[in-house]
């Protein structure tokens, strides 16, 4: 659409002006809500598609100067009868609210839109820009456009200058609430316990607040207010350094979600108040246009923000990213076990799947025989759990490997690989590296599993067959065994998927209690148990926390992966619903043990859809799982979509020249490097 192009809505929108030109004292929002609703494009896809409606109402108020001079009128009353420092110093800055509380109140504000108060400018911004989507097409119009319509409505010339004067006081002011708060936080005792100076010396916390009210005394006069003199930006300075601090040692002693809260406020309230102070002070640098265009993007901000104030998502946003990191911190360390770079690394990893094949084996028979007692659906739930979970924390114990547990484990290696590469070809060029080690060490750790599985429970049903005349499973219990393991006449992929989301589950639980066991000392609480020591002696519980210390986390995850993988069938029979798990280790043990006792007296074609249905289960199994642990992964270093766009593509063109690094380690160069 041309700049001179009418809107489409021309009458609707002329008549509305009509309205506004009648009543110019009106303060209520509904005179704008009802043009921004005239004027909202939709879903768009670009900034053209966002800024056409407002080049057509640009092109109008050329045309008509009265109705442009009447909605400039009503435009100055409103912002002149409003608080605007709510608005400025609290849209888009994480509440002091807790999870449940948020949770409710955005509830309530989804089924009952808050009540509309006049007073304040954060109120009309909600009841103008009320559409879910509001906030992403106003972020596209550029600001060529906004810049434009502002000055047709002349708000940079002399009858707005009292609604500059106003807008500028309320910046001042909400500078005054911004560092108020920042000082409350920086005194917060989760944050006094990581940094102890912060209660023995000045903190810069108490300084800035301090500083901002001294600025606020001097600037009360643009005319002979002084130049900044960027004392402000020192102590805010330090206290991000306070903050980059406080993670550093979080690394080593763990973090609660209390300071994952108090770090993203601070944080947000510090780039809040920089922002502030550019607009309410200017540095002598800055340039009319430069502030106009700063002023424009604060302004679509603080319209994303409150139109998102009620999305259930915005809880978990700023909040999570830091726990998140600190969560697969010990996933990646864990997942540097399961990247081989070696052709030793290669052999070691398919020998410990090997071994881990003859635990699922033994697993798969345990389980097979306990669902033969015909236990109540609780205590069979409990049986299976206590099968999986204890033979998972063997594995562990014993220094094998499943392979499905290890997506979750290398999805936060290859986020911890982006650390430190901000360039984003070298971060791809890295993943897609790093995507060749993980992809054959993956499909090792399969063959190992699966194979030597297999293998083990043919030999226990064929020796149990020729010299025992027994099997654990009958035709009909084979039978059903074969028919699960169909990827198209069965929910097998499904369930699968189930599964992959539990392995997902179990990286995270992993992390979790590794973090819980750092922030609260766990290794250091055992060592003062006094009847331990009475009872094995100091060494001895010495040896037991350092285990701890360095296994928490992975013993839980497995065991509790286990419990999950043990009770999801039963939990589903009791509500009546189709969901069970299928993993790939105990499917090609469940197949061993269904063509034994069948006395392999099947077709082959059978054999081979059973054998795909093994082979895609794993495939469900592991990208599920590493789709998901990636996503969170790369969240925790706040990475989104736009910093990986493009990764396919790079790891299909490394596997298109190279092919074998996925499937196979280099060979070693002279010296013994590969």
């Amino acid at each position: 659409m041309s700049l001179r192009t009418p809107p489409a809505n021309l009458p609707e929108i002329e008549a509305l002006l009509g309205e506004i030109a009648r009543a110019p004292q009106e303060v209520s929002g509904d005179y704008l809500g009802r043009l921004v609703a005239l004027l909202r494009p939709g879903r768009v896809q670009g900034a053209a598609e966002a800024a056409a409606p407002f080049e057509g109402f640009i092109a109008l108020l050329d045309e008509r100067p009265a109705m442009a001079e009447a909605l400039s009128a009503h435009l100055r009353q409103v912002l002149l009868s409003r608080m605007h420092r709510t608005l400025y110093a609290e849209s888009g800055i994480l509440t002091s609210t807790g999870f449940l509380t948020g949770f409710w109140q955005r509830l309530l504000g989804r089924l009952l839109p808050p009540a509309v108060d006049h007073d304040f400018l954060r109120d009309l911004v909600a009841e103008v820009f009320d559409e879910p989507h509001d906030g992403e097409w106003i972020a596209q119009v550029p600001y060529e456009t906004w810049d434009h319509l502002l000055e047709r409505l002349g708000c940079f010339g002399e009858a707005f200058a009292p609604v500059r004067r106003h807008i500028r006081q309320e910046l001042l002011e909400a500078m005054r609430l911004v560092g108020h708060r920042l000082a409350a936080l920086g005194m917060d005792p989760a944050l006094v316990r990581y940094a102890p100076a912060l209660a023995r010396h000045e903190s810069p916390f108490l300084a800035q607040s301090d500083e901002v009210k001294d600025l606020i005394a001097l600037q009360a006069n643009p005319a002979t207010a002084p130049a900044y003199d960027g004392h402000l930006e020192v102590l805010l300075g330090h206290c991000t350094d306070f903050v980059a601090q406080i993670r550093r040692k979080s690394h080593e002693t763990g973090v609660g979600v209390t300071l994952v809260f108090v770090l993203a406020r601070i944080e947000q309230l510090v780039a809040r108040m920089r922002l502030l102070r550019l607009l309410a002070v200017p540095d002598a640098k800055e340039t009319a246009t430069g502030t106009r265009t700063r002023a424009v993007q604060f302004m679509a901000t603080l319209i994303r923000a409150e139109n998102r104030r009620n999305r259930f998502g915005e809880i978990f946003d700023g909040t999570t990213q830091l726990l998140a990191r600190r969560v697969t911190e010990h996933a990646s360390k864990s997942g540097e076990h399961y990247v081989t770079e070696t052709r030793a690394e290669y052999k070691e990893m398919f020998r410990a799947a090997a071994g881990a094949g003859l635990i699922v084996a033994v697993m798969a028979l345990t389980k097979i025989l306990t669902s033969k007692l015909g236990l109540p659906g609780f205590w069979q739930a409990v049986a299976f759990s206590l099968i999986y979970g204890l033979g998972f924390v063997l594995v562990h114990v014993l220094h094998l490997t499943i392979a499905t547990k290890q997506p979750a484990m290398t999805a936060a290696t290859i986020a911890a690989a982006l650390d430190g590469t901000p360039d984003k070809d070298a971060r791809l060029d890295r993943i897609a590296g790093l995507a060749a080690q993980v992809s054959r060490t993956q499909w090792v750790s399969i063959a190992g599993n699966v194979a030597i599985g297999f293998l083990t429970s043919l030999a226990i049903a064929m020796v149990g067959a020729e010299f025992l005349d027994w099997n654990p499973i009958g035709q009909a219990k084979a039978e059903h065994l074969l028919h699960e393991l169909h990827p198209w006449r069965s929910l097998a992929l499904f369930h699968a998927g189930i599964a992959g989301v539990y392995l997902f589950m179990s990286g995270l639980i992993s992390g979790y209690y590794d973090n819980q066991s750092l922030f609260h000392r766990v290794p250091e609480r055992i060592r003062r148990v006094k009847w331990m020591k009475r009872l094995l002696g100091a060494k001895r519980v010495d040896k037991i926390a350092r285990y701890v210390e360095y296994n928490l986390g992975a013993l839980a995850g497995n065991f509790l992966f286990g419990c999950m993988l043990g009770a999801t069938g039963t939990v589903g029979a009791f509500f009546g619903l189709p969901v069970d798990i299928r993993h790939v280790s105990f499917s090609s043990a469940n197949l061993a043990y269904a063509l034994t006792a069948l006395d392999f007296q099947v077709g082959w074609q059978v054999i081979v859809v059973s054998a795909a249905g093994v082979l895609l289960i794993a495939l469900v199994n592991l990208v599920v799982s590493f789709i998901l642990a990636l996503r969170v992964a790369l969240k925790s270093r706040g990475i989104g979509a736009e910093g990986t766009a493009g990764l396919t593509r790079r790891v299909y063109e490394r596997f298109r020249a190279s092919p074998r690094e996925f499937l196979l380690p280099p060979r070693a160069r002279e010296g013994g490097a590969p």
